[in-house]
């Protein structure tokens, strides 16, 4: 099966600021696929590369098999996009943006539009402009979803929402979406997300792709060890961590645990994704 996303040795630069350097990725079809960062990390330049929206600086891309500078209106219609900044017309009725919308698509489901409508209860008749900005989310979401794309890419969607419209969220995009065999990619440094949703990840940071696998994997791929306050295991490619002063935590590859395993006094073999998103992290500004 062709891969939903791949991208190859991809760079992005402004200027002299590197933002992306030399990505490799691959997005299998039919899953749920988190990209974690910090704010600044590249996820919304990675992401508007991947929709054409802006030119790379070298590399390839193909997003459901196509060249993204050569998405036509078919396969475009293939593709659910919703950003952060929703950009949506705030001038406009919620029904006349819905009805603006259709007019653009071949595929379109009105009986999703009615049930999201009732679920969110979004009055089709408010001005766009006079949402919340959960209720703005949910619209600029079932605007994605209507026209039933193969591929949803959500670029940090869920910032400034509350817990609950967070929840409602994911809820839509793991039992009414992606149960249909298709494909989910967001982007978000919220790891709560990932851990409950997401079948696999990768972490961006420093404009290149530290890890990516299961996320259950990417966990287990690294430990946690407590040692006396006079060992340092920097050399061992360990990461301190500053949890506590009093006492000295690293996390460390698997592959050397069995090198640092009896100067410790405490070893945890799987750790949280928090965790391993700090370790790589680390790690990155360390070595790059």
């Amino acid at each position: 099966m062709v891969p939903a996303i791949s991208c190859s040795n991809l760079f992005k630069n402004y200027g002299p600021n590197k933002v992306l350097k030399g990505v490799d990725l691959e997005v299998p079809s039919g899953k749920i696929f988190a990209l974690l960062g910090t704010n600044g990390a590249g996820k919304t330049t990675l992401i508007r590369s991947l929709l054409g929206l802006i030119p790379t600086s070298g590399g390839d891309i193909k997003v459901l098999g196509e060249e993204p500078y050569q998405i036509g209106p078919k396969l475009r219609q293939r593709i659910g996009y919703v950003s952060e900044e929703q950009g949506l017309y705030g001038w406009m009725t919620v029904a006349g943006l819905i009805n603006f919308c259709k007019a653009l698509y071949e595929r379109w489901d009105d009986s999703l539009i009615h049930k999201y409508l009732d679920r969110f209860q979004l009055n089709p008749k408010s001005k766009v402009q006079t949402l919340s900005k959960g209720q703005t989310v949910k619209l600029a979401l079932i605007l994605a979803l209507a026209p039933q794309p193969d591929l949803l890419i959500l670029d940090e969607p869920m910032n400034g929402l509350d817990p609950l419209a967070q929840y409602e969220f994911l809820q839509i995009i793991l039992k009414d979406y992606n149960l249909e065999g298709r494909t989910v990619f967001f982007s978000t440094h919220i790891l709560a997300d990932v851990q409950s949703t997401a079948h696999q990840a990768a972490i961006l940071h420093n404009g290149k792709i530290q890890t990516v696998g299961n996320v259950a994997e990417i966990r287990k791929n690294i430990a946690k060890v407590k040692v006396n306050n006079d060992t340092d295991l920097s050399s061992s490619a360990g990461v301190r961590l500053n949890q506590n002063p009093a006492e000295n935590y690293y996390l460390v590859p698997q592959e050397t645990l069995s090198q640092v395993a009896a100067a410790s006094e405490e070893v945890i073999s799987e750790v949280t994704l928090e965790e391993a998103f700090f370790y790589y992290c680390m790690k990155s500004d360390r070595h790059d």
